[in-house]
């Protein structure tokens, strides 16, 4: 039997031996990236905003992580970042220094397969990765000329409006004819322009009376457009008004049944979790927990704000609790509502 003063000794110790710990513990995690090199995997090839992205983002990132790690960008292009999303889930280190930066349609790609198809070529389960947000939102935007007959989006239904689109996948075409299926729009669609800045040229030669087109694109193309009345913007598509335009009804607003709101909703969260930012599952949680409070602070370093800002990236940050809620909508998702949108997003 142990004496009182003994187990009094014992007991302060085993105290101090515990604070000892407690606080080493922070201090080995936080020197964890020291010396060590992150590997942004980008899934789409270098150039554009999907690129430019992460570029800005790790040329800040690591001032914000204890240790200061080596950051490097590596493309790793196939499938609208599929190829990548398998490597990062199956292959990629665990540890933290790996992280990725799909398409925003890899969200959705579960749970749509529209890259996948059946073949089961989506090898991951976003439920089991680790987020960090993302940058931003980024709306897509129906507009029209500001001297347009049509009005409102009402005049959408009634009149009618010819848009132009860069082709059959594109979120200009799938947008105007999810609009046409679902909220009973009359859009004529012009496709085959190259790209966003062939179709506006088209628009001001009056070809075409507008199109959607994501808000970034817009405002980097033609940044006096909305603000000098040149075009009205009558719909936003995303799960919630940007901050941007609190006054532009969502399609999820402008839809009238259930089945078209929850099918609006769904396709909504690739553009406001429009740049996400994903680790492999197991990465150990005091490494999610320190790159998590890093990218955050980057979010907020001025400097990072400063060269993001000409992306035109709106809305502010899009946190991890709220990408993981979107990944828990997706996967629960009733099978109709997932069927209906996927035919509808195939023309059928």
């Amino acid at each position: 039997m142990f004496s009182a003063t003994r187990r009094t000794l014992l007991t302060l110790g085993g105290s101090a031996m515990a604070l000892s710990l407690t606080g080493v513990r922070p201090a080995l995690a936080n020197s964890f990236f020291e010396g060590k090199t992150l590997h942004f995997y980008v899934g789409i090839p270098p150039g554009g905003a999907y690129d430019l992205a992460p570029r800005i983002l790790a040329a800040h990132l690591g001032k914000h992580i204890p240790g200061n790690p080596k950051i490097v960008v590596e493309n790793m292009p196939g499938a609208g970042s599929l190829t990548m999303m398998n490597y990062l889930y199956n292959r990629a280190a665990r540890d933290g220094t790996a992280i990725g930066f799909p398409m925003n349609t890899m969200l959705l790609e579960p749970a749509l397969k529209l890259v996948s198809g059946t073949s089961g070529n989506a090898q991951f389960d976003l439920s089991r990765m680790a987020w960090l947000g993302t940058p931003g939102q980024d709306p897509a935007v129906a507009w029209v000329g500001g001297a347009s007959p049509v009005k409102s989006f009402e005049d959408l239904r009634t009149k009618g409006a010819t848009f132009g689109s860069t082709g059959a996948g594109a979120d200009s075409t799938v947008l105007a004819n999810l609009s046409n299926r679902l909220l009973g729009t009359k859009i004529k669609v012009v496709a085959g322009y190259k790209g966003v800045a062939d179709y506006l040229l088209a628009f001001e030669g009056g070809e075409i009376d507008g199109a959607v087109t994501t808000y970034a694109a817009l405002m980097a193309a033609r940044p006096d457009w909305i603000k000098s009345g040149r075009i009205r913007v009558l719909a936003q598509f995303g799960t919630d008004r940007s901050k941007e335009m609190p006054d532009v009804p969502t399609g999820i607003e402008l839809a009238s049944d259930k089945e078209a709101k929850e099918m609006l909703a769904l396709y909504g969260v690739k553009f406001t979790a429009a740049y996400p930012v994903v680790l492999p599952p197991s990465v150990p949680d005091e490494q999610v927990r320190i790159l998590r409070e890093a990218f955050a602070a980057t979010m907020n370093d001025p400097e990072f704000q400063a060269q993001l800002s000409p992306m035109r990236i709106s809305g502010g940050m899009v946190t991890p609790a709220m990408v993981e809620r979107f990944v828990k909508e997706l996967d629960g998702a009733p099978k109709n509502v997932i069927d209906q949108l996927r035919q509808v997003l195939e023309g059928k």
